[in-house]
């Protein structure tokens, strides 16, 4: 089955009848039942990283990895410049929310991890990239950030990242 992004999907999804049309309403349940609908058939295609990060990242990331202005960092199409150093990879896991998630388990949480830097981050992240793996994760956890100002280090590293990023 074709991937539908996930706006389409909502776009689809809020089609509702109006009143004295029912048998509208019955023509979406005969699509239904064929297998018509992009949100009943989407939905079972979730693998589990990308249920985590939904469950456990999208609230504030938004669930396509867009989050709105603030102080939460926009992952799409950017956060695969951290990976352009060792640092700012290690940064990616060492920040509070990964380092200090609920995902216990360092395997799902590389699983994750590799959704965002692969799939969100896209064309930022660079071609030579590498999976995480559950050993770095268990090693880069274990040595969260310990910064009062994360606005001002994330920044600071990120620069240093991009600089040394394949043009």
């Amino acid at each position: 089955m074709p991937r539908i992004p996930f706006h389409k999907m909502v776009a689809a999804c809020r089609f509702l009848p109006a009143k004295g049309t029912k048998w509208l309403a019955g023509a979406a349940f005969a699509a239904l039942m064929w297998g018509g609908n992009p949100c009943v058939s989407e939905a079972a295609l979730l693998d589990h990283a990308t249920t985590n990060y939904l469950t456990h990242c999208g609230g504030c990331h938004g669930i396509e990895g867009a989050s709105p202005r603030t102080f939460v960092p926009l992952l799409r199409d950017h956060v695969g410049t951290f990976d352009c150093s060792a640092e700012g990879r290690a940064y990616l896991v060492r920040v509070p929310g990964v380092s200090m998630s609920l995902i216990r388990d360092d395997q799902e949480l590389a699983d994750v991890m590799n959704f965002v830097l692969f799939r969100l981050g896209r064309s930022s992240t660079p071609a030579a990239a590498k999976p995480f793996t559950a050993e770095e994760v268990h090693t880069l956890r274990a040595q969260p950030l310990t910064t009062t100002d994360l606005l001002k280090l994330r920044a600071e590293v990120l620069s240093r990242a991009a600089a040394q990023c394949p043009r």
